[in-house]
């Protein structure tokens, strides 16, 4: 019953230490970055699409950007951080997690997803 409730796939990204080159010889390594590849692969999941809590268009210049919040479901147990980076594999959407919460014990998490900017952001 859960199992078919989970409709969706996403990949999670994991924030790595890394470092940053500021230009004239100057690298600060105290810097948070999202990982090159998914820690965690095809997770089944659920996006929860209602009138008033999902993305929108903005028309900007020179193009268009996808803003927005949305939620998300996953099963209990899944290793999912503050900061992550959430990527919808349905249409390649990429988001940042706020705080996972558990429901109902350990039955769930829910994690509020968060996106803004699209393609000037740094996501």
């Amino acid at each position: 019953m859960f199992e078919e409730f989970m409709n969706h796939k996403c990949n999670i990204y994991h924030l790595k230490d890394g470092t940053v080159d500021v230009g004239y010889g100057i690298k600060d390594g105290t810097v948070k970055k999202t990982g090159s590849t998914a820690v965690i692969k095809e997770q089944p999941c659920h996006f929860h699409t209602k009138v008033g809590d999902t993305v929108r268009i903005v028309q900007n210049k020179p193009f268009s950007s996808a803003d927005g919040e949305i939620k998300l479901s996953l099963p209990a147990g899944v290793d999912i951080r503050k900061n992550d980076t959430v990527e919808d594999c349905g249409n390649g959407l990429k988001y940042r997690a706020g705080i996972p919460r558990t429901v109902h014990g350990n039955h769930h998490i829910i994690v509020e997803l968060y996106r803004e900017g699209g393609i000037k952001a740094a996501l």
